[in-house]
């Protein structure tokens, strides 16, 4: 779990920030593909995925009603994650694109999904009359540091150049 200390937001108000843009965008669910989108949105990290980098490898989605994380079911198992997790359905990491294309096959729904920043998988079982291509809500609120997110990078570049001017020395 990535304390709000840290993050600054809580997934509640990040999630209701997505569900506004989906409500404007008229998108029924929206797609998150990138592992540090996913990261960020749900506020966790993970070690043991990917080397020097703490993302899990996952999908979400969010709908009007439900949020949902595809990952391996091991990665969230301790009493702190499912705490921080109780409003998202855990599914299999595989599962994300039987979802998605039964979601998009539904009458009247649109999937919003960055094509930039997808798969194929993903994006060929989406109907081009439900599909919504665009940068998915999460780019412009990373991009956009909060005051906690700052006040942590300021700490990583003294740690990291502390570390750095050692090694040197």
């Amino acid at each position: 779990v990535h304390p709000l200390e840290y993050a600054g937001v809580s997934v509640e108000d990040k999630v209701a920030k997505i569900r506004e843009e989906m409500k404007s965008k008229k998108a029924t669910m929206a797609v998150f593909s990138t592992l540090d989108d996913v990261a960020y949105l749900l506020n966790v990290r993970c070690m043991g995925d990917v080397e020097t980098c703490p993302v899990g490898i996952a999908y979400a989605t969010v709908t009007e009603d439900e949020i949902s994380l595809y990952c391996d079911p091991r990665k969230v198992e301790s009493s702190e994650v499912q705490e921080h997790l109780s409003g998202v359905n855990i599914k299999p990491y595989e599962d994300i694109v039987g979802d998605v294309e039964q979601h998009a096959n539904q009458k009247d729904c649109k999937v919003w999904i960055d094509k930039s920043r997808s798969n194929l998988a993903l994006v060929t079982v989406i109907p081009e009359k439900s599909l919504i291509s665009s940068q998915n809500a999460i780019t412009p609120m990373k991009a956009c540091k909060n005051k906690q997110e700052l006040e942590g990078m300021r700490l990583a570049h003294e740690v990291d150049g502390a570390a750095m001017a050692n090694f040197i020395s």
